[in-house]
């Protein structure tokens, strides 16, 4: 970095001048891509606000921040003035407890949840490529989006068992979990997994 370089003096003084700003593809109403949805998400748990840029709208910083944290991609956190990481680090240090501690949040206290799998789901789950440390896992996004995936399985999260099936669900997700029900429907173009979720607003 250089003093002669209006972009990266911008920078500089953005990540200083806000404890936590997130520079991402679009905003946190209407995020462009995956990854900075899914950081996103992470962060609408965990705080009630943060300052974002975005680099789609401003090309020079979408350039210039990759130069300044010498990390090739976006999205990219900031605490306290300090780079954390792109969206694989950060969905890590969530699933640790890590993030709390780098946001000075208490990780919350969440009881086991309930959760039922039916024999259709659980058919469907026999044929997922898991190991000691890679599992099924479950995600739901404060707007109550959900996401089935194999994943690894962090120390923080619940491993819960049901019809032969373990899920590995993460704090944040599991406040939102107790009582839901895991389906897999076949049913042509329409076939695949419907959760029934008892805490979702009505």
């Amino acid at each position: 970095m250089t003093e002669q370089d209006p972009v990266q003096t911008e920078i500089d003084e953005l990540v200083k001048a806000h404890p936590v700003v997130l520079f991402m593809k679009g905003n946190p109403q209407m995020p462009q891509c995956g990854f900075s949805a899914k950081v996103v998400g992470i962060l609408d748990d965990v705080l009630d606000g943060y300052q974002t840029v975005d680099v789609i709208s401003r090309p020079e910083v979408r350039t210039g921040i990759k130069e300044y944290s010498q990390w090739p991609t976006v999205p990219q956190l900031y605490v306290k003035g300090e780079f954390v990481g792109g969206c694989d680090i950060i969905t890590e240090m969530a699933g640790t407890g890590e993030l709390y501690e780098a946001l000075g949040v208490t990780l919350p206290e969440v009881s086991e949840p309930k959760v039922e799998i039916t024999d259709a789901a659980r058919d469907v789950f026999a044929d997922a490529p898991c190991s000691d440390d890679m599992g099924i896992r479950l995600g739901i996004s404060k707007q109550f989006q959900y996401e089935l995936n194999v994943g690894p399985i962090t120390a923080n999260d619940f491993k819960v068992e049901s019809n032969g099936v373990t899920l590995a669900i993460d704090r944040m997700s599991a406040s939102r979990a107790d009582g839901i029900v895991i389906h897999f429907e076949t049913d042509g173009a329409q076939s695949g997994f419907r959760i029934k979720n008892p805490n979702e607003p009505a």
